[in-house]
């Protein structure tokens, strides 16, 4: 567990000193945040307000003093701290994660019931609808979803945010129906290959030989053999919610850290860029190392000692 957690550390830390120079030498801090016609008094201003003045390797290691203190500085937009603004985003995003997740599960039975009669009637609708899913691209469908579950039928309210209480729920449904269909056809679709695979070992034969019923040896053995990989498409797929369901975000207004992340790009608020990369590299570090304790408890033979 150290050593896990120890190789997460450096990972990113690592990525967050890439951040550092792409920002700072492949390109001008504060050219980013004047606009084009600033004169060069103003220019000069801001690098010293900033201490961008001083040299590369002392800026470089007091990014990663802070960094250490979770200290990422002032937005330049809203004047407040950028970790108190991450933190305040984080509860959204994750929420809207686990529904949408949650849902998406909903393909792992779907995969089952196609893998127990490969190429059968319920194997060739799964497949089709599992492929139909997937290549629909989400703004499409949160524009659907909109214009016809907002505006024609009126049910559910176009975009925004009233907390995550009884009162804000409706306002969750349509960014979670918009996200949910894509991890809903991948896990159908790595449940029905994984299973299918496992049925066709030797074990399953020598299970039938003794009697079991196909109920037992699917979910009994086939399942728990298959998991291995289906475990790790949902806890990328977790992780891929938890970069911040940015497109989505910004077309249902929710105020999570991928919108969040685009405001602090568009308005060039460096604190909150810095802020929102390293809450998404240590969230998706998190969701990546249970995944690998996971790992152990489906399968002893899989051991990190």
């Amino acid at each position: 567990m150290i050593r896990r957690v120890g190789h997460s550390v450096f990972i990113v830390a690592g990525l967050m000193g890439l951040l550092f120079l792409a920002i700072n030498v492949l390109g001008d801090p504060v050219e980013l945040m004047v606009d084009e016609d600033a004169s060069q008094e103003t220019i000069d201003a801001l690098r010293a307000k900033f201490g961008l003045d001083r040299p590369l390797y002392v800026r470089f290691a007091d990014f990663y003093w802070d960094l250490a203190r979770l200290d990422f500085g002032k937005s330049l937009r809203h004047r407040i701290d950028a970790q108190e603004m991450i933190f305040d985003r984080l509860p959204n995003t994750a929420a809207l994660a686990l529904v949408a997740w949650v849902i998406g599960m909903a393909g792992i039975p779907l995969g089952m019931l196609a893998a127990r009669r490969p190429r059968g009637f319920i194997d060739r609708i799964v497949n089709i609808l599992s492929f139909a899913v997937i290549s629909v691209p989400q703004f499409w469908l949160a524009l659907m979803l909109i214009l016809v579950i907002s505006v024609q039928l009126d049910l559910l309210p176009t975009s925004g945010y009233k907390g995550l209480g009884p009162e804000g729920w409706k306002y969750m449904v349509l960014p979670a129906l918009a996200l949910c269909p894509l991890v809903m056809g991948r896990n159908a679709q790595i449940t029905r290959s994984t299973m299918i695979e496992e049925i066709a070992k030797q074990y399953v034969s020598t299970a039938r030989s003794k009697g079991l019923g196909e109920t037992a040896i699917l979910y009994g053995h086939v399942l728990k053999n298959a998991s291995i990989s289906i475990v790790t498409l949902m806890g990328d797929e977790l992780a891929g919610f938890m970069n911040g369901s940015t497109v989505v975000e910004i077309i249902f207004g929710w105020p999570g850290i991928g919108k969040l992340l685009i405001d602090g790009i568009n308005a060039r608020d460096l604190p909150i860029v810095t802020a929102s990369v390293f809450v998404v590299a240590l969230m998706v570090m998190v969701i990546n190392l249970c995944v690998d304790l996971l790992y152990t408890w489906l399968d002893p033979r899989i051991s990190y000692s």
